[in-house]
């Protein structure tokens, strides 16, 4: 081969194998190492600095332009390039929909089960073709037409998807071992690609229209625009915002004036629907408590409290969030009484980021004292000079699942509301009504309020406030507490 020939063959993209023989370069070991490379980081999981959706995407680049130069060899590689291209478009998809608040839409769901199940049959499928295209080119190499390492990756492939189908999670010793063995199979391929590098294996050079480069390019545009739109769009909850219509409360003004002499706050009232109004008749006794709580990180400040000694303090400068709870006592016509407990939230200076928020009762009930029906409630918002209201996004029960240090499961159910306020808005501010029954005796209810805030948008995957109240540094959440005697009718703090 003269120089010229030489130079054209490094010029051109390479596809499909020629010969093997002793001068015909090393293009097949380059594009088997890709594909290798490719395996070994779509099958690492390290939950850590996102390594987890990172290692994935750019194994699959390293399958994809492998498989690409290789494609045309034999079925096995042909079968593989074109699960590359389904993985790759899957992959994309799933990064993308992880930039927005609905990426979990499909947890608990049928179409989550079938999605879970086609996506490892993809994964073993390309195991297979890659061990039937891994032989076949070994009998052109005029080696032995078998690959014992991929077959045995097929094998550790199948046990992995069994174990992760039934939900195992069991000694860390068998992890170990199977970390241990999928080193050792991965050396044996890359081994493989050696052994079919010495033998002078090549690729035939075919001009192609999009150079390798220019695929990553492009799906890395593709992918990051993708992204950019998740973060715009889908970051927040459609809500249905109407005007106020507060033509419903002049039914219930009379029980509105006596709310307003028992000391019921006037601020609050006044954000009621007239059906949460009308749920107070025949009330007896307000308690109410107000505070302002931060929903940001203040500030440190250093004191000295003696010669060698300083103190450090954070120190808030705005208290943003105003909460308020409510208790009504109310005698029903049957001349039993009952409690009517309002928490209602009032952001007293702008928002400084437009996402998820969640307000959650906790607890929602305990054995002395239980809810007495539904929860109500809605949210409200000041836009273009008239007031906005709109019901939560969602406001029910919710399932809480927390696993302690020694891998203990605690469950728990607490009433939870999610919503979003409009970018532009001002005075956001809204309230959930629970009504409960008590003990006769000696009942102390203890109604908490967890109010979560999104600070950011800044967080990969994308969660709700409801599902990252105390896990995420990109939400904030305050804690409230309404606290009294219901036998009694006083407050305890």
């Amino acid at each position: 081969m003269n120089e010229q020939e030489k130079t054209t063959m490094n010029i051109i993209e390479p596809e499909g194998l020629s010969s093997c023989g002793a001068d015909s370069g090393t293009w097949c070991g380059q594009a088997l190492t890709r594909v290798l490379i490719g395996m070994t980081l779509t099958g690492l999981t390290l939950n850590v600095l996102c390594l987890n959706y990172i290692l994935p995407a750019i194994g699959m680049v390293f399958l994809l332009v492998g498989l690409r130069a290789l494609r045309r060899e034999n079925a096995g590689f042909k079968g593989g390039y074109v699960i590359a291209i389904i993985r790759t478009f899957y992959i994309t998809v799933w990064m993308i929909l992880d930039t927005t608040i609905y990426a979990d839409v499909l947890t608990g769901t049928t179409a989550a089960v079938v999605l879970t199940l086609f996506n490892l049959v993809i994964v073993l499928a390309q195991v297979v073709c890659l061990w039937s295209g891994l032989k076949a080119l070994r009998q052109k190499a005029g080696f032995e037409a078998k690959c014992g390492a991929a077959a045995a990756l097929i094998v550790w492939n199948v046990v992995l998807c069994a174990l992760g189908v039934m939900n195992w999670s069991g000694w860390i010793v068998f992890g170990i071992i199977m970390i241990v063995l999928y080193i050792i199979i991965m050396r044996r391929l890359f081994a493989l690609a050696g052994e079919l590098d010495n033998a002078g294996c090549t690729i035939t050079p075919v001009p192609v229209r999009v150079k390798d480069w220019q695929l990553v390019l492009s799906l890395a545009v593709l992918l990051a625009a993708g992204m950019v739109c998740g973060y715009a769009f889908g970051g927040s909850y459609p809500m249905e915002w109407t005007p106020l219509d507060n033509s419903a409360q002049a039914e219930v003004q009379s029980t509105k004036a006596k709310l307003l002499e028992l000391g019921f706050p006037e601020a609050v009232l006044n954000d009621l629907s007239a059906e949460d109004i009308a749920s107070c008749e025949g009330a007896t006794q307000i308690l109410s408590r107000t505070e302002d709580k931060p929903v940001n990180d203040g500030r440190e400040v250093t004191t000295q409290t003696g010669e060698n000694s300083y103190q450090i303090d954070t120190v808030y400068d705005a208290k943003e969030l105003r909460l308020t709870g409510v208790a009504v006592r109310v005698k029903q016509t049957d001349g039993t009484e009952r409690w009517i407990i309002f928490h209602h939230f009032l952001w007293t200076q702008p928002m400084n980021y437009y996402g998820t928020e969640a307000v959650q009762l906790w607890p929602s009930g305990q054995s002395d004292w239980w809810p007495d029906g539904d929860a109500t409630g809605r949210v409200l918002c000041g836009r273009d000079g008239q007031t906005l209201t709109a019901a939560y996004h969602s406001l029910g029960m919710q399932d809480t699942f927390t696993t302690d240090f020694f891998g203990n499961s605690q469950s728990s159910s607490n009433l939870t509301g999610t919503f979003s306020m409009p970018r532009g808005s001002e005075n956001q501010r809204g309230y959930v009504c629970l009504p409960i029954q008590i003990a006769q005796e000696d009942t102390y209810v203890n109604s908490w309020v967890n109010y979560t805030h999104q600070n950011t948008w800044v967080q990969y995957p994308a969660r709700t406030a409801r599902d990252s109240m105390w896990s995420s540094s990109a939400f904030k959440t305050v804690q409230f507490a309404l606290q009294f005697d219901a036998t009694e009718g006083r407050m305890l703090y």
